[in-house]
């Protein structure tokens, strides 16, 4: 089972994939937050394999936790949960693991999942 952790400032957004990430029984959601300060400390605590976040947010906070997050812990996969393709090229040049598009929509994300079990 995949232990993840969840950031996105919208927490309609952050619920709903809670729900689809445990709904696919592949995903123990161990922590989530809608705060991109205290996710951070949650993150290095929990020390979960993947965080799913979202990049928008005031200013490049969302850029900025997934840099620090990913400095502290290298191994981490990133998969980004966004409404915005603006961050693609960060994105691609981080090599995070995936980039979703909102609205979130089940056989995109399982594609997400699927390609998580193939990196590891």
């Amino acid at each position: 089972m995949i232990q993840a952790f969840l950031l996105d400032m919208n927490r309609k957004d952050l619920y709903k994939l809670a729900f689809m990430l445990q709904s696919s029984g592949q995903v123990n959601v161990i922590g989530m937050s809608a705060q991109p300060q205290e996710a951070v400390d949650r993150i290095l605590q929990l020390q979960p394999e993947v965080l799913f976040m979202d990049l928008q947010g005031p200013g490049l906070q969302g850029v900025l936790v997934a840099e620090l997050v990913k400095q502290k812990i290298p191994h981490i996969q990133i998969i980004v949960v966004t409404e915005s393709k603006q961050h693609a090229l960060w994105a691609f040049d981080h090599a995070v693991a995936d980039y979703v598009l909102k609205p979130l929509e089940e056989v995109r994300l399982s594609q997400s999942l699927e390609r998580l079990r193939m990196g590891s």
